[in-house]
């Protein structure tokens, strides 16, 4: 296996490290930047800053490169993949979707990769209604266990911003945990843009107009985290008066998790980038990663780290130091394997 592959991937989110939303979109591009290092694809990594009008200009930068990469990996941020696709099919560029999907319209235009668009090869998106509802339930389920059902649960939901396919999809997992766990109070979900400073902003003040939320639910780890100061600030302690769980693994909710303040983290969806590239690379040497299902793969993906196997995790990812993975051990060009395993299990065997 000596053809070297080139990929450009899009990245929607924003290259400066000091932003308040996080470092979820850097984390994606160093897993993906492992796996290229490991099997031997020339990644470049653009960054849109979260301007979706960006994204496309830089899209018909790439397209109109004397010399296009093999394949251009695009996300469907403020449904920006769409055109996207259309260009790169125009100019027999491959083109391959990482972690949002196709809805409505969209999804009607554009039909299924390798049908309307050819050279739209597939995609590979896990589940946030999975991430939204399971948030919830290991909350209520971990509230009931430590005795805070027994002052009735009262959760309230921080949702991310009003329009971008995660904050809705987490959002109707969300709606499908108010159905199943009737008991439990769900309190209208308040907003807080992806933003640590914002949700320490709003759950400072709400806590004060109602005292009686004793769980929160976040879309993400940085407004989970604001929440947790928003908590102390009203001279609560998290983890005890108040249980909080956030999505993203990000470091510093995992050593939240650890210390006890926050309840758990959804996550591993950050490693979709990486696993995309595993699946390109294998197409690139003639193992079409498409199955029964179609080129368009949806896995769950995400997984929870709580108190049981916070230190697990810790102990082998702390420094975030992927070079420690074996990517190759993911491949079926290397090992021929009938299907892709990218569950944390598989990632903490390896």
């Amino acid at each position: 296996m000596t053809d070297r592959m080139e990929a450009v991937f899009l990245n929607p989110g924003k290259s400066d490290p000091s932003d308040p939303t996080g470092g979820f979109w850097r984390e994606v591009s160093a897993f993906m930047q492992a796996v290229a290092d490991d099997l031997g694809i020339d990644l470049e990594i653009i960054y849109a800053e979260r301007n979706h009008v960006l994204m496309v200009k830089e899209a018909e930068k790439v397209l109109s490169r004397e010399h296009p990469p093999d394949y251009l990996i695009v996300v469907n941020e403020k449904l920006a993949a769409g055109k996207i696709i259309a260009q790169a099919d125009a100019k027999g560029v491959r083109v391959f979707n990482l972690l949002l999907d196709f809805y409505g319209e969209q999804a009607k235009e554009l039909g299924n990769p390798r049908k309307k668009y050819k050279y739209w090869i597939g995609g590979l998106v896990p589940d946030n209604r999975w991430a939204g509802y399971n948030l919830a339930k290991e909350l209520i389920d971990k509230a009931k266990e430590r005795g805070i059902a027994e002052k009735n649960i009262k959760l309230l939901p921080i949702s991310g911003d009003y329009a971008t396919q995660a904050t809705l999809l987490r959002n109707d997992g969300l709606g499908y945990a108010r159905a199943d766990f009737f008991e439990a109070k769900f309190l209208p979900e308040i907003h807080c843009l992806w933003r640590k400073d914002k949700a320490f902003d709003l759950v400072t003040k709400f806590l004060i107009r109602d005292p009686n939320v004793n769980v929160i639910w976040a879309a993400n780890d940085p407004m989970a985290l604001g929440a947790i100061e928003g908590i102390k600030k009203n001279g609560l302690t998290p983890g005890q008066d108040v249980l909080v769980g956030g999505i993203n693994w990000d470091k510093p909710a995992l050593e939240a998790v650890k210390n006890g303040t926050l309840t758990l983290s959804v996550g591993g969806h950050f490693m979709t980038g990486g696993w995309g590239l595993v699946m390109l690379y294998d197409y690139h040497h003639g193992y079409d990663f498409a199955g029964k299902a179609g080129p368009l793969i949806r896995k769950r993906i995400f997984g929870v780290i709580d108190e049981d196997n916070v230190e697990c995790y810790l102990n082998k990812f702390s420094f975030r130091d992927w070079s420690k993975i074996d990517f190759r051990k993911f491949s079926k060009a290397y090992n021929k394997k009938s299907d892709y395993d990218f569950s944390v299990k598989a990632l903490l065997k390896n």
